[in-house]
């Protein structure tokens, strides 16, 4: 889900669902996921003088997600995707 927000920046939460796994399964996608978001700040916010944000809510679901490189590559997909609306 995304939504404008008027604070001038892009914010990310990570919310992976309980049938993901245990605590430890889902802190550790949620560590990866920031991890991501943090080594590719252009891409998710381009422009330096936009005024408004994003609110970037992910919600991960069990499934293909088996390592961190499928991980990072589907993260680049879904910004695709978000670009092109």
């Amino acid at each position: 889900m995304i939504l404008e927000n008027t604070l001038g920046f892009d914010r990310f939460i990570v919310i992976p669902a309980r049938k993901y796994g245990n605590s430890v399964q889902r802190n550790r996608i949620r560590r990866q996921m920031k991890e991501i978001f943090r080594l590719y700040p252009g891409r998710i916010l381009p422009d330096d003088e936009k005024t408004t944000g994003r609110d970037i809510a992910l919600v991960v679901y069990p499934g293909k997600v088996s390592s961190y490189s499928l991980l990072e590559s589907d993260f680049h997909s879904l910004l695709d995707r978000v670009e092109r609306r």
